[in-house]
């Protein structure tokens, strides 16, 4: 069925909105609010198909069983001009409450702070032949909840936000922090971007077959004081060009890291793109530029 954006609002209001939609215009944000929220787990699955289309925030609260293929999807009030800009409305996608069973197929993620932002207690998120790349910071952050695929996608290359010493009216990139307060300047820390973060008890976790070039880390678990472990996460068969980490796992129960291929982005640096295991199985992986990993499993 064709649909515009606000028929499509209003369909997706009631339980019984199972079934087929093609979105024939974009749904654009109003005054830095997400296009659509969802509320609703819905008793027969929705696919919207929306090839060449634009979503300027998308948000799941409880809701799901739901297909989103094609399109673009933004965050409601971009990436933000400054790294201290930061919260909801710079989310392309958020997902909190107890929603469940959402996939998104095909889909371009760009001009957002985090492309998607997940967290428990919900379940069933799967992003495949995606691409999350430009104006991005970080593509996906899983706090809590269970059963994330993230497979076959394009991350990458992102657009690069240093660090920021003000003096007066000069603005200077990349100056240390140290430097900038022995100035008298105001420091501004920059984008580190990632490309997935894990924390705080994320469980059954599958990435594998995706295309990783940033500058930042690739795969990483990002645990803050007080988080739980993560547990059955396996990362393989990725190709990742990273910064300093491509590979970063701690406290992770019943986890793998294999046969993944790891190089450097940032060889003029001297950085490597290495793998810090924890207490996650790392074998079969290609690291040319050494550390744990590369025995056979």
């Amino acid at each position: 069925m064709d649909i515009s954006c606000a028929a499509l609002a209003l369909a997706l209001s009631s339980p019984a909105a199972g079934g087929n939609y093609t979105l024939v215009d974009d749904c654009r944000s109003k005054e830095g609010k997400p296009a659509l929220v969802i509320r609703t787990v819905y008793r027969k699955p929705v696919v919207i198909t929306a090839h060449g289309r634009l979503v300027q925030g998308l948000v799941f609260d409880g809701g799901g069983n739901f297909v989103w293929s094609g399109g673009r999807i933004e965050a409601p009030a971009g990436s933000g001009e400054t790294p201290l800009q930061t919260g909801p409305q710079y989310y392309g996608v958020q997902i909190k409450g107890e929603s469940r069973n959402i996939v998104f197929d095909g889909v371009s993620f760009s001009n957002a702070r985090k492309a998607i932002v997940f967290s428990g207690p919900s379940q069933g998120l799967t992003v495949r032949n995606s691409r999350c790349q430009g104006n991005v910071e970080d593509c996906l952050i899983a706090s809590g909840g269970r059963d994330i695929i993230f497979t076959r996608n394009i991350a990458g290359p992102f657009v690069s936000r240093p660090s920021q010493c003000i003096v007066g009216s000069v603005t200077y990139d990349r100056l240390a922090k140290r430097d900038c307060i022995a100035r008298s300047g105001e420091w501004r820390n920059g984008w580190h971007s990632d490309v997935l973060q894990l924390r705080n008890g994320v469980t059954n976790v599958l990435v594998a077959d995706n295309l990783i070039n940033t500058a930042g880390q690739g795969l990483t678990q990002m645990d803050k004081p007080g988080d739980a472990p993560i547990r059955s996460v396996r990362f393989t068969n990725n190709q990742i060009q990273a910064g300093r980490h491509g590979i970063t796992l701690g406290r992770c129960d019943d986890c793998v890291v294999d046969q993944n291929a790891l190089r450097t982005s940032m060889g003029h640096l001297r950085w490597k793109a290495v793998i810090l295991p924890g207490q996650a199985k790392a074998c079969g992986n290609t690291v040319p530029s050494g550390g744990a990993g590369r025995q056979k499993c």
